[in-house]
């Protein structure tokens, strides 16, 4: 006989499908996130995960904005911080995450062809740019706000690899972070590129 499923309050049960959501993504990235996988690591019926998300592609945004929501939650403030300190700051940040949460901003960094993340791709991207005191103090050009854009992937980029670094033991939090500094240093220095 088979058993009844647990009465959750939406919330609850919303909660419940994201974390079976996010098991699917930790064991096999973005593409592994389907209802029926979902419903199934729940113990659900496909018809509820349908309920709460319309389709995969609600589900899949939801599921990155939750991640997000993580990464998000003791971001440091910055503001007010030299450039060494900031980065220093932001580096600390990305080590005190989860793996799996960093795993998320690479996905959204590396712009891997997934349009159905397009939309929070561009949302966390101009967030991110607002943040850094350097983007919007220096920037007075269309061009520069290119450049500045462009910069931002490159140094995110690094610093999430220098985090996974921390993690897997490969070098000391210490040398990572003064790496870090270093790559943001060299970065900001580049100027625009020659014409």
């Amino acid at each position: 006989m088979p058993t009844k499923r647990p009465y959750l309050r939406a919330p609850d049960r919303r909660r419940q499908l994201l974390d079976a959501a996010g098991a699917l993504f930790d064991r096999s990235g973005f593409g592994g996130i389907t209802m029926a996988g979902t419903a199934t690591e729940a113990g659900v019926s496909r018809q509820l995960v349908y309920d709460h998300f319309g389709d995969v592609g609600t589900l899949c945004e939801a599921f990155v904005t939750d991640r997000l929501a993580r990464y998000r939650t003791g971001l440091p403030d910055i503001s007010g911080l030299d450039a060494d300190r900031a980065t220093a700051a932001m580096f600390h940040h990305l080590v005190s995450i989860p793996a799996k949460d960093r795993r998320v901003v690479r996905l959204l960094v590396a712009d891997v062809g997934l349009p159905a993340l397009d939309r929070i791709r561009r949302r966390f991207h101009d967030d991110e740019l607002a943040r850094r005191p350097r983007a919007s103090a220096s920037v007075a050009s269309a061009a520069d706000v290119e450049r500045a854009s462009a910069m931002l992937w490159v140094d995110t980029s690094a610093l999430l690899a220098l985090a996974d670094a921390v993690t897997n033991g490969e070098l000391s939090g210490a040398e990572a972070t003064a790496i870090a500094v270093r790559i943001v240093r060299a970065t900001s220095a580049a100027g625009p590129p020659p014409s």
